[in-house]
């Protein structure tokens, strides 16, 4: 019926595949020039070897050791430049791959996933991936060569005095590795101290309020300075237990203590002529190499893994499952006899839980049908598959006879609209906000489409009027975001339109307004409305009542209170919620 256009994780490359090639380049790059910097320590070595000789003549390795330096700075300036333009290649690249694949996501996709969700992926976690490209391969590369290129050449020189040199290095790993085991065990206990200290600190300010109001002086703050004494008290012993060990292998790593050890061990040697005096040196001069870049390489290891997994989750979003898309879609033909959308055997389920269960709803042209029921009895859900945020795991959804999988979903939206109960802007002018689905819209149209929404009086008041940008110079309330929300939804002139409690959050001012608005938008248009407030929909066509992902109930307003079942149950709640409403209002 349709093709799908779903991606596997193993059908999706590595994200960091296309800078392969420029890192194993910088790497071996950044290997031949840390190789080229080792040149002034054999310099030293070879200028020693002579003069002890009695050969003079060491110009020609001076001459060598500097150009071997310039090749050095010349190879790691390159690399880095490598680095850095495969870093800027790829984030675009992903950027471009993650925006198209968010086009080509279900809107369902984004319910379940608030906007720091989504930037975090498309920008936190693709620069958190610079470290890695950038800086990782070729610091990690410039450390780890020299240190193995000595140890092999101490093993050439001499293999008792290159195992000497081991000693203070294997001695460090294994007081680092007890320092880090030690710290490891504490983490997750630190992360919960770390998450009551931030409730503490959120509850000082968040109450502080009522209790300078009600409570007795320094009571707001005791709680808190309890939580942070507990928390220092933790710290200072977990620093206690692991300060030792990493002092000790800081010290048994660092220069000083492997030269210390190499000129006791070589000069013993060389006293009872066991080792040659220019060995002596060489040990002495490539011995505080062996661990010089040791702690770079520990160092780099949580950042790599850190990038790694971020990558692997960068991964994980461009294989999500796409909306599919057929492969010969079909128009639907307004007009066509029946209604103009149908669902039959919907069923439709979040894991384990059943949102939907055997749904069946017909939606005749021109009418307004209301879906109302207790929260989490699947209104929503419902309703977000006629504009196909998801299509149903079971069942069918038609407009116009036609499944909503066998047509192309821009040709979808230009049968259906909708109004969110979150009334979201985008930060751009409230006019472009307006005519968001239609781009070329005039000036007139869109002042028009803000007067049917009863929000154009307001509008003309803000600094720059129309051209006001959301967010910057254009500081709405939240029922009046809603309105200009209706207002795009009237300048889209869809013939179908979901309302998802439009005016839920609204004030009673504000929801009269918003529901004059829904009320000119919806005139001569087949609605599905969302209801928050019964009130605002006993005038419906139909009302659908939903129970536990059921259709327990429909009918008309009166009929269903007639019939004294559960709508007759959720109308009570809701006038005697606004009985309270009105006298807590008239208390004040």
């Amino acid at each position: 019926m349709s093709a799908t256009t779903t991606s596997s994780a193993r059908e999706t490359p590595s994200v960091l595949a296309p800078a392969r090639a420029t890192l194993i380049g910088s790497a071996v790059v950044t290997g031949i020039s840390a190789l080229a910097g080792m040149a002034p320590l054999i310099a030293v070595v070879e200028i020693s070897r002579r003069l002890l000789n009695g050969d003079t003549d060491v110009w020609p390795i001076i001459v060598v050791a500097l150009v071997a330096l310039a090749v050095k700075q010349l190879g790691t300036f390159g690399a880095g430049v490598l680095t850095h333009l495969a870093d800027i290649r790829v984030s675009f690249r992903i950027r471009r791959k993650l925006l198209g694949k968010l086009r080509r996501l279900p809107l369902g996709w984004f319910t379940d996933r608030n906007s720091g969700v989504v930037k975090k992926t498309v920008e936190d976690d693709v620069a958190a991936l610079h470290q890695l490209i950038a800086h990782s391969v070729v610091e990690v590369t410039a450390a780890a060569v020299p240190m193995v290129v000595a140890i092999g050449y101490l093993f050439v020189v001499d293999w008792r005095m290159a195992l000497v040199s081991l000693v203070p290095l294997v001695a460090g790993l294994v007081m680092y590795q007890r320092a880090m085991a030690g710290a490891g065990t504490k983490y997750p206990e630190f992360m919960a101290w770390l998450t009551r200290l931030s409730g503490a600190a959120v509850e000082f300010v968040n109450g502080i309020g009522v209790v300078k109001a009600f409570g007795t002086p320094g009571m707001a703050g005791r709680r808190f300075q309890e939580v942070s004494r507990n928390f220092a008290r933790f710290f200072l012993d977990w620093a206690k237990a692991t300060t030792t060990a990493s002092v000790i292998s800081e010290i048994l790593l660092s220069p000083p203590s492997v030269l210390a050890v190499m000129a006791a061990a070589g000069g013993l040697l060389t006293a009872v002529g066991q080792l040659p005096p220019v060995s002596f040196i060489a040990f002495l001069v490539f011995g505080t190499v062996t661990t010089s870049g040791l702690m770079t390489v520990m160092m780099s290891v949580h950042p790599l893994v850190t990038a790694l997994g971020v990558a692997r989750g960068i991964r994980d979003v461009l294989s999500m499952p796409e909306l599919p898309i057929p492969a010969d879609p079909v128009v639907p033909e307004p007009g066509a006899p029946g209604p103009v959308v149908r669902l039959r055997g919907v069923r439709f389920a979040y894991g384990d839980t059943v949102a939907l269960d055997g749904v069946d709803l017909d939606l005749e042209p021109g009418t307004v049908t209301a879906l109302v029921g207790p929260s989490g009895s699947g209104k929503s859900t419902l309703a977000k598959l006629l504009p196909r945020f998801d299509d149903p795991q079971e069942g069918s959804v038609e407009l116009h006879g036609v499944d909503l999988r066998d047509i192309d979903p821009a040709e979808l939206y230009r049968h259906v609209a909708f109004v969110f109960q979150d009334s979201a802007l985008l930060r751009m002018s409230i006019r472009d906000n307006i005519r968001l689905a239609c781009p070329d819209a005039g000036d007139e149209a869109v002042r028009a489409a803000a007067a049917k929404a009863r929000i154009l009086d307001r509008l003309d008041e803000l600094p720059r009027g129309l051209d006001s940008v959301a967010g910057e110079d254009a500081e709405l309330s939240g029922g009046e975001r809603q309105r200009v929300c209706v207002a795009r939804a009237i300048l889209a002139d869809r013939p179908i339109l979901v309302l998802d409690e439009a005016t839920a959050s609204a004030d009673p001012e504000n929801e009269a307004r918003i529901q004059d608005a829904l009320s000119e938008v919806a005139r001569d248009r087949t609605v599905l409305v969302i209801a928050h407030r019964l009130s605002t929909i006993r005038g419906a066509d139909r009302i659908v009542v939903l129970d536990e992902g059921r259709i327990t109930e429909q009918g008309r307003h009166e009929d269903l209170l007639a019939r004294q079942g559960l709508y007759a149950e959720l109308w009570e709640h809701d006038q005697r919620a606004r009985q309270d409403a009105a006298q807590r209002l008239e208390a004040r």
